[in-house]
């Protein structure tokens, strides 16, 4: 038999599609237990993709007073109306979570639905949901990472709690940055890494199939080189004079102990809260960076083995924010007209290494630097440093 061609243009195409399988819930009785009161336990099965999930709604009724096939407690019950408020709300919140999932085109599985039933302000509140997103990916970041996103999320939930999914748009991002700009004076670089937090957890949430007026992909954030604040020699030797004199209190010494010797080594502060004597063998130290995971051997110059404690390394522990906030009460004592952060010992390091005569390639190496463009930031530092001090020449003449 032939068919005509033209029948042909009518043959329906296939186009894969996310299916979800079919969610369906019901009220059940936990007659196999009685209480001492004689009542049996309710709870709720939701069922999905051949996969049960069993929630208890943690109010109980003698077997006879449920209707197992209306799924309500019997009006002859003195709580009956009370209890199936409770489960009818129960169901509509299941439906509605259906519903969401269908229009949205998004996956649905038995954890996601159970989530969203368990925590509905998951699908209305950002910070409830960029908290429980961080927390449950805690264990798949390193420590540093989740450190610095939990400080991204403090910054959001200061600025605004709860935060709607539904009012961030346009404006609200802008009033965001400027938030962060005049009101808590963040850096250009530290502004860029909030927003860059804030995006990530919005896409998380888009993925999630909630919808925003103001997607994640319309968010951009700016490329930074960083706040390469720095130490010059004469700062350097002038903080290390203030912390051998004894007019330092002992919070101030311990921390300058650790800072000082970041200036000396080029080490991160993460690096440094993990540093015990095991990693120093005479005066060669090593260890393996939090950061990269890349092994580093250093040889350790004088200035940095006077600043090694006996039988601690450093004395003291102080939280990071602690520390940056000290570090620039110490430079304003100093005269220092810098705003001090932890990470500017090791660009100091940096810096003054080029100075003195360091090589980029070994700087790189003790940096940790993947690539040597990472690093050659620093050489174009130094060099506009002279190419400033070279103009300085014209003032013989003038």
């Amino acid at each position: 038999m032939q068919v005509s061609l033209k029948y042909l243009d009518f043959v329906p195409q296939l186009v894969p599609q996310n299916m979800n399988g079919k969610l369906s819930y019901k009220i059940r009785i936990k007659s196999d237990y009685k209480r001492a009161d004689g009542t049996c336990a309710l709870y709720l099965a939701v069922y999905l993709d051949q996969k049960r999930k069993r929630l208890p709604l943690n109010i109980s009724v003698p077997p006879k007073m449920f209707d197992k096939k209306a799924q309500r407690v019997k009006k002859a019950f003195k709580f009956s109306k009370d209890y199936n408020l409770l489960i009818e709300k129960l169901l509509a919140d299941l439906n509605a979570i259906e519903v969401n999932y269908r229009l949205n085109g998004d996956v649905m599985t038995l954890e996601k639905v159970i989530e969203d039933l368990q925590q509905p302000s998951l699908r209305v509140n950002f910070n409830t949901f960029a908290e429980n997103y961080l927390e449950r990916t805690k264990n798949a970041i390193k420590h540093s990472t989740y450190r610095q996103q939990k400080g991204a999320l403090s910054k959001i939930k200061k600025y605004k709690d709860p935060i709607l999914f539904s009012e961030i748009d346009e404006s609200f991002l802008t009033d965001f940055r400027n938030y962060l700009k005049n009101e808590l004076k963040n850096v250009p670089s530290t502004i860029e890494g909030t927003i860059k937090n804030f995006k990530k957890y919005l896409h998380a949430a888009n993925k999630r199939g909630i919808k925003t007026k103001l997607a994640f992909s319309d968010i951009t954030v700016k490329a930074m080189t960083g706040n390469f604040t720095f130490l010059t020699p004469d700062e350097v030797k002038m903080m290390h004079e203030y912390y051998m004199s004894d007019f330092v209190n002992p919070t101030w010494k311990s921390i300058l102990q650790q800072y000082l010797f970041s200036c000396f080594t080029g080490l991160r502060i993460s690096d440094i809260e993990n540093l015990t004597h095991e990693n120093i063998i005479d005066d060669v130290l090593a260890f393996t960076m939090v950061k990269t995971n890349k092994f580093i051997r250093l040889q350790l110059n004088e200035t940095a083995k006077g600043l090694i404690g006996h039988p601690k390394v450093f004395s003291g522990s102080y939280t990071r924010e602690y520390i940056n906030r000290e570090l620039k009460k110490i430079a304003s004592a100093l005269g220092i007209k810098k705003r001090l952060y932890y990470h500017s010992s090791r660009h100091t390091f940096a810096t003054n290494y080029l100075i003195s005569g360091g090589s980029v390639e070994n700087l790189q190496k003790i940096l940790g630097h993947s690539e040597i463009k990472t690093t050659m930031v620093y050489v174009h530092i130094v060099q506009s440093m002279i190419d400033k001090e070279v103009k300085l020449m014209d003032s013989i003449i003038k």
